[in-house]
């Protein structure tokens, strides 16, 4: 005798379980990911103009955007499917992978919610109430004709009209209320709030280089910059494409800051999916390899992993982590490992200056050029897969202790003109004539 047995999923499991699987914070990120997947639609390489606007209260959550939209047929075919159809071809730089995020974000957060979207040939809204949607069910006949009443995933919408929105106007809106007790009380949590900010400042910290503005409760949040290389060495670069991904790494000495920021930034599709990694899952502790200690603190590596298929990324469903068996991967922490030897290599024998090492470490560290990931993305790879370090010795240790780092801001187009006026080539020589400059108008100043 032969049969079969019913496998389907059920509504409770996914509104239960797999929710669970996400915190509050990373599923307000899966939803900012889709905001920032319609920017790269319009322009992948400058969001000036575009914005994602987030509100949080104990009483609701709103995400307003003009990133794009999505279309009607976007949301039936993939936006509220539970996972990805084999034939879905996404946005190219897409961060979407499974086709769970945001329903999984919305799902973990409330019991009411409103998705809204207007695009140049549509706009739609669809209110889901998740209570009656989970008892929601339908009919089918079965193969003898009998009816069986089944569980109803559908969504119902309502189209609002067709071809009335420019492409200023397109964009998500997306709110949800009748909150769960737990996310209520840490939407009033101020820590909660500073946590968000950070994270969404560091993780999204690419598009907001690119010019996107985001706003948390009204308050502009800031791109971050990434210090890595040190004026006087230069970095292990490498770039290449394995199985259909670019890759690029770049490994160096940054300052003897917070030692929590030294190790591997991992960046997918521009999106931070692993920052400050010294565990084994970046070659820390692995043959050939030391563990962290924090004579490496000076130690900082990026690398960034870019595809048209996100399927084709090392991503796990949270996007806060890296899938370490996967081959192309193993392929890419190949040369990770290849530039973690160098650098420490260099490093070690810092260590062996014994007393000088923290004075040397502070020199270098003062000897520091902060460039922001966007930039760093860009760099030409003129020596590949060589780090060149600094001079090393007692003597240059000594020299430089009667020496200080002066740096400042100024005005880029106001520096570049300085800089062509007095015949320098870069910015550190402008400040060195400067100096000069101002010592010699003293020195004038006292003979008068």
């Amino acid at each position: 005798m032969a049969g079969q047995i019913n496998g389907n999923p059920t509504k409770t499991f996914f509104i239960e379980m797999i929710t669970r699987d996400i915190s509050i914070k990373d599923a307000i990120l899966d939803l900012l990911d889709n905001s920032i997947d319609g920017a790269n639609s319009i322009n992948p390489d400058n969001y000036e103009g575009l914005y994602i606007d987030i509100n949080v209260d104990g009483n609701s959550f709103t995400v307003k955007d003009n990133c794009g939209g999505f279309s009607l047929e976007t949301a039936k075919k993939y936006a509220f499917r539970f996972g990805r159809p084999d034939e879905i071809v996404l946005n190219t730089g897409s961060i979407g992978r499974f086709g769970v995020g945001m329903k999984r974000a919305l799902f973990k957060m409330g019991m009411n919610f409103e998705v809204e979207s207007k695009t140049e040939d549509d706009h739609f809204q669809i209110d889901v109430n998740v209570q009656e949607w989970k008892n929601k069910k339908t009919t089918i006949k079965d193969e003898e004709d009998n009816e069986l009443e089944i569980e109803d995933w559908n969504f119902n919408f309502q189209f609002i009209n067709e071809g009335t929105v420019n492409l200023e106007q397109s964009g998500t809106f997306i709110h949800v209320e009748n909150l769960k007790t737990e996310v209520s009380n840490i939407f009033q949590d101020t820590e909660f709030l500073n946590e968000l900010e950070s994270d969404i400042e560091r993780f999204l910290n690419f598009s907001l280089e690119k010019g996107l503005k985001i706003t948390l409760n009204g308050k502009d949040l800031e791109k971050r910059g990434i210090v890595l290389f040190n004026e006087e060495s230069k970095p292990y670069l490498h770039e290449g494409t394995i199985d259909g991904v670019n890759f690029k790494i770049a490994a160096g000495l940054s300052h003897v800051g917070d030692p929590k920021t030294s190790g591997w930034y991992i960046y997918c599709n521009d999106r931070l999916v692993l920052e400050e990694d010294k565990t084994t899952a970046t070659g820390w502790h692995t043959a050939g390899i030391p563990k962290w200690h924090v004579d490496y603190v000076m130690f900082k590596g990026v690398v960034f992993l870019d595809s048209d298929d996100t399927l084709k990324l090392p991503l796990t469903t949270t996007k806060k982590g890296i899938d370490t068996t996967s081959e192309l991967y193993k392929k890419v922490l190949f040369f990770m490992r290849e530039a973690m030897n160098s650098v420490l290599g260099f490093l070690k024998e810092v260590r062996k200056l014994g007393n000088e090492a923290n004075d040397y470490r502070k020199i270098l560290g003062e000897q520091e050029d902060k460039i922001v990931v966007s930039e760093l993305k860009t760099v030409a790879v003129a020596e590949p897969r060589k780090f060149i370090s600094p001079e090393i010795s007692i003597d240059v240790i000594a020299e430089k202790k009667d020496y200080v780092r002066i740096a400042y801001n100024a005005n880029r187009e106001l520096a570049d003109l300085a800089k062509n006026h007095s015949g320098t080539s870069n910015f550190k020589q402008l400040g060195e004539y400067i100096f000069d400059y101002y010592l010699k108008m003293e020195e004038l100043a006292e003979d008068e």
